[in-house]
Formats: C-alpha cells, sequence, structure tokens
C-alpha cells in the first residue's frame, strides 16, 4: 500500500525524491479535493476520487467506504473512470475494507466484455488498459483473468511503444493528459511485473517531459487536442492541467471550479518526475524554441479507429499518420519566453483534420495576475455538430479551414472556408463548411492593460507580461462577449490574421518608473507600435486567391510566408516538418522513431533508452 504519510521515491538516476514543495502540493491538493463541490451530474465518478483522497489523508474513513460502496452500487454512465479509480482505491487501501466491501467490489470488477481496448478515446483505452490488467492480477481466478491480462498487457506494451517513438494522439490535451499519468502511477505502484514497473515510470517521465516545454507558472500553453476551457488560464483547475501543476508548481488552481480530484492518484503515488524534466517545466531564465511530433505511427501498424491517413515523407523513418487528430500527423512549436508563451501546431492539409471540435490550434498566453491572460482566433467549430449546440459562444474547437505558421514570437493564420460543403469529422456529426463565414479574436477584459487601434489596421495591447500586435486581413466589428472580455468579429471566407508577441522589458526605460503604472504601460505600448509600423510589413494581395496566402516581416527581420495547403518558409527556407524532431527543445531532445530521450541541464545529461526500458547516465 502507498499511501501520503509513507510515499517511496523512485530510484532511478535522476530522480527527485526530497522535493518539501511537491509534499506539500500534494497534500494541499488532497486537502482541497475532499472540500470541493460534487456536481448532481458527476456523482458516482467523483465520490470514488475523492473517497481516495480521504483515505490518504486518513480522515472520514467511514464516509469515503460508504461512498466507495454507493458508488460501486451505481457506477453511472463513465464506467472506465469508476473501474479505474476502483481498482487503485482497493489496492491503495483495501486492507481498511471490510469483507462485504471486497465482495462487491470484486463483483463489479470481474463482469464480462468491461475492458475494450478498441474504438472510443485514447484516454478510455489506456483507463481500461491498466483497470483489467490489475483486476486479473488481483483475481487470478477468475475465469477471464488470463485472457484480459494478456490482452491488456499487451495494449499497454504497444501504447509504451507507439507513444515514446510516435507521439500521442490525444496530445498535451489540459483536461485528459491526467488520465495517462494518474492510470501509470497506479500501474506503477501496482504491478507485479517489475518490467511493466518500469515502463509505466519510464513512460509518466516521457508524458511529463512533454508538458515540461509548454508549462509557464501554473499554466499549460500552446496547442492542445484538447481544450475545454480555453480563455480560463487559472481559473479553472482543468485536470490536466492541475496534474501538471502537482509536478511542475507555479500559479496555484482555482480547485473550487474544475477537476482537481482526478489527480489525487498522483498526489499518493510512489512515482518521482526526474530533476531534468522538473527543471524543464521550471527554468524559464530564457527564451526558447519547443518542438513536439504527435500522432503519427509506422506505416505497417494499425491507425486510430482504422482511418485511412497519409504516408509521410521522411528519409530515415517510415511513418503515416495516426488519424487521431489528423491524417498527416501533428507538428508543434511553441516560443517560450520566461512570461508568455506563443504556441501553434501544423495538422495536415484540408480534408487531414479528423477531430476539430474541442482542438486548439494556437494561442498567446502570458503570466497575468489578472484571469485570462490567452489571445487566440478562430472559425468557430462545432465539437460535435449538432444544430442546437452553443459552440459560437464556448470559444471551443479550431475549424479545420484554418492553417498557421509560426516563427519565434510571429504567427500568420489563414483561413479558407469552402462554400456549399459538408465537413464529416471523426465521430461526429456532419456540419455545413460555411454556417459561420467569419473569423472570431478572444481579447481578455482582464488580462489586457492597454488596447489601441491604429489607423494602419493593427491593434497593440499590453498584457503586463507581453506586448501584442494583432494585424486582422479583413474589416472586423467588435462584440461584447461574456464576462466582459471582448469578441472581434472578421467576416469573409478567406482571411487571416498576424499576430507579433514582445517582451515589454525591450520597449522599456529607466525613466517610466517617474511616469506611474498606466503611464508607463502607456509608454511602453506606444514604444513598441512605433516599431511595428516602422519595421514590419504585411504581403495580403494574395488572401483572395485559390490557394489563400499571406507573407509577413516580422519585428526581427525574418520574413514568413505561407499558402494555404501550400509551402510556409522562413527567410525562404520552407519548414520541413519532415525533419521535425519528436522532442525537442535545450533540456531536451528525441527523434521521430528513434526510442531515446535526452535529458539535460548544466552538469547532468542522461538518456532515457525506450528500446531497452533503462535510463543511462552520461
Amino acid at each position: 500500500m502507498t499511501n501520503f504519510a509513507g510515499m517511496n521515491p523512485r530510484q532511478e538516476a535522476g530522480a527527485n525524491g526530497s522535493d518539501e514543495a511537491f509534499a506539500s502540493r500534494c497534500r494541499l491538493l488532497l486537502e482541497r479535493t475532499v472540500r470541493c463541490p460534487i456536481p448532481e451530474s458527476d456523482v458516482p465518478r467523483r465520490r470514488m476520487f475523492h473517497a481516495i483522497a480521504r483515505l490518504g489523508l486518513g480522515i472520514e474513513t467511514d464516509t469515503a467506504l460508504s461512498h466507495i460502496s454507493e458508488s460501486n452500487d451505481n457506477p453511472g454512465n463513465a464506467a472506465m473512470f469508476f473501474r479505474h479509480a476502483n481498482i487503485d482505491a482497493l489496492l491503495r487501501f483495501g486492507h481498511v475494507y471490510d469483507e462485504a466491501l471486497r465482495a462487491k467490489v470484486k463483483e463489479k470488477m470481474v463482469r464480462a466484455d468491461l475492458y475494450e481496448l478498441r474504438g472510443g478515446t485514447e484516454n478510455h483505452r489506456i483507463m481500461n488498459a491498466v483497470a483489467g490488467y490489475l483486476t486479473a492480477q488481483t483475481w487470478p481466478e477468475w475465469e477471464r483473468a488470463e485472457d484480459v491480462k494478456g490482452s491488456c498487457a499487451d495494449y499497454l506494451h504497444r501504447y509504451f511503444h507507439r507513444i515514446t517513438r510516435y507521439g500521442q494522439g490525444e496530445f498535451d490535451s489540459t483536461t485528459y493528459s491526467v488520465f495517462y499519468i494518474n492510470t501509470l502511477a497506479t500501474l506503477y505502484d501496482f504491478s507485479h511485473d517489475p518490467q511493466l514497473r518500469k515502463k509505466a515510470g519510464m513512460a509518466i517521465d516521457w508524458l511529463l517531459a512533454n508538458t515540461a516545454g509548454d508549462w509557464l507558472n501554473g499554466m499549460f500553453t500552446g496547442a492542445h487536442s484538447r481544450d475545454y476551457h480555453p480563455t480560463e488560464t487559472f481559473t479553472n483547475a482543468a485536470a490536466g492541467t492541475t496534474a501538471a501543476w502537482l509536478y511542475f508548481g507555479g500559479r496555484e488552481p482555482d480547485f473550487a471550479n474544475g477537476e482537481c480530484h482526478y489527480a489525487a492518484i498522483n498526489a499518493l503515488s510512489g512515482y518521482r518526475a526526474p530533476e531534468a524534466v522538473l527543471r524543464m517545466a521550471q527554468d524559464r531564465s530564457v527564451a526558447f524554441e519547443h518542438r513536439e511530433t504527435h500522432d503519427i505511427i509506422g506505416t505497417a501498424e494499425t491507425t486510430n479507429d482504422n482511418h485511412v491517413t497519409r504516408e509521410l515523407g521522411r528519409g530515415d523513418v517510415t511513418i503515416k499518420g495516426y488519424g487521431y487528430v489528423s491524417r498527416a500527423g501533428v507538428y508543434k512549436y511553441s516560443y517560450v519566453t520566461p512570461r508568455f508563451t506563443l504556441g501553434s501546431m501544423a495538422d495536415g492539409k484540408q480534408g487531414d483534420v479528423v477531430m476539430t471540435g474541442q482542438t486548439r490550434r494556437w494561442s498567446l498566453d502570458w503570466d497575468s495576475p489578472q484571469p485570462s491572460g490567452v489571445l487566440f482566433f478562430n472559425h468557430p467549430f462545432p465539437d460535435f455538430g449538432h444544430p442546437e449546440e452553443r459552440y459560437v459562444e464556448k470559444w471551443i474547437g479550431s475549424s479545420p479551414f484554418e492553417q498557421v505558421m509560426q516563427h519565434k514570437g510571429a504567427l500568420i493564420a489563414v483561413y479558407n472556408i469552402p462554400a456549399g460543403e459538408t465537413y464529416r469529422y471523426g465521430p461526429r456529426d456532419p456540419f455545413p463548411s460555411d454556417r459561420d463565414p467569419y473569423i472570431d479574436g478572444f481579447f481578455s477584459g482582464t488580462a489586457i492593460l492597454e488596447l489601441v487601434e491604429d489607423s494602419s489596421g493593427w491593434l497593440f495591447a499590453h498584457g503586463g507580461a507581453v506586448l501584442i500586435a494583432v494585424r486582422p486581413l479583413k474589416p472586423y466589428i467588435w462584440l461584447r462577449d461574456d464576462n466582459g472580455h471582448r469578441r472581434l468579429r472578421s467576416a469573409g471566407r478567406k482571411n487571416g490574421v498576424i499576430v507579433e508577441a514582445a517582451d515589454p522589458a525591450d520597449y522599456s526605460r529607466e525613466d517610466d518608473v517617474r511616469l506611474g503604472g498606466e503611464a508607463a504601460v502607456r509608454a511602453e505600448l506606444e514604444r513598441f507600435r512605433e516599431r511595428v509600423l516602422a519595421r514590419t510589413k504585411v504581403d495580403a494581395a494574395a488572401l483572395d486567391g485559390e490557394r489563400p496566402a499571406v507573407g509577413y516581416t516580422a519585428l526581427t527581420g525574418d520574413t514568413l510566408h505561407m499558402a494555404y495547403d501550400g509551402e510556409r518558409s522562413v527567410n525562404g527556407e520552407p519548414l520541413r516538418y519532415d525533419r521535425w524532431p519528436l522532442l525537442d527543445n535545450p533540456f531536451a531532445h528525441s527523434e521521430v522513431g528513434s526510442g531515446l530521450l535526452t535529458l539535460r541541464y548544466p552538469g547532468y545529461e542522461a538518456v532515457w533508452d525506450f528500446r531497452e526500458w533503462n535510463v543511462l547516465p552520461r
């Protein structure tokens, strides 16, 4: 049994087992979890995780056991979430169960055909695989134990192989990322197979390393496969963001509003994140470029839900799209600075996008003491395609008719919305392509300190931690949005927007201190405005062509050019997504297909070898 009072640190090279701040966050998360309200729509599932938190703290044991019993009587419709929590709670705290409760849990867990590993989402499958494996391990006398254990182990080994070479399908979700690290934490704590346990721990290392490069003081920034709360940077404790906060620290989530309970398992687990991964998440002393590849697979392997995908030309490895988000793979890029991150992803050509209703293709996030320090544009697109869905006001999703490119603090987004087409995407309902022939931009009413509209067509904003220049390429109007925010709407099926982000420190002067807060903000913004107008250049002459194209000369002097469904280049050199690394930044490097991840910081370097499943210090 592992509990809060007796967590055992990992012994692998580079592991950090003496982080008192981590232990403090673990206790805080558990204490806040048990006091969070439980919505009527999610009682059985949340009660299971709240019970785990209570038992981990050693408080209100009778209440916890009563809730576990009630959830087993009526687990609701979130079966795989319940099953994972149910087996974790039994293995972690079964010594305090009475015989009747142990029998009830067994009866619920060994029913036939529970552990489906085909279809559904990637997070559903990992929950079923871990719950099924540990159920079969716990009750080997179960008539289906051998078959279930074998099929679940096979899935887990294939999952570990795939993600450490080709990335995830459901990558970097501010919500769903927790279900990979909490299920694997359960497997790490309770698998009797030492090799499977080692793989589970190293796979969590890999998952956290992918998150660490996008972490900014409590915010999970950049592009995400699924993001339910794109305008709530820290006022909603999104499940995946909260789990990352548990390991990395930063601004505390708003525990009362969100899903902090899923990370209770991580707060109780014996798993510890490697020091190299923690440094990657916490060291923001200088700006850096961060790259990731996701949603691809070897050409001989099965795609997600058997989707038809494209073979992708690479000289070093033979791959194709995995087809979870895109038929052509996903190539992330983030420019990470001490106080803001501009992040985006490329996901193929028109027709390649499979899932779009919850995708966040690009965003600018900054470290503001005020909520909603984020800016992005999108062509509104629904999650499920139901006519009655109020998708426009939710800001969720990214259109399949949007493509972007980015270089450091400059980004171009181009939109090419077809007329009269019906878009069929993934498991969602078909939807008219041009139901909403416009793009919307989210402008924070809380985190933007000053906003200026210039006669040139540029908009300039000061966010405290970032200076922002935005150039919509077609006329626009302002609409009032919820919570005091503003919505910039620009009509046109062919459209575009340019964003440039900069550090206010580069535009401050020593005598600004004498001006006072608001005047200093305006002075910095004015210097930024003057420089953008003097140094940048926009070429939108081909925006209304068959393949809309935009050119931009950025503040750095770099020239960016992109054509919809065409080439994207920086200073005349094409962006080579066929050479994109699996993961790369100053702290980490992994090539697609290699199964090797190098992690480093000053005075330390080691290789995570996912072929032999060892950590090799250098």
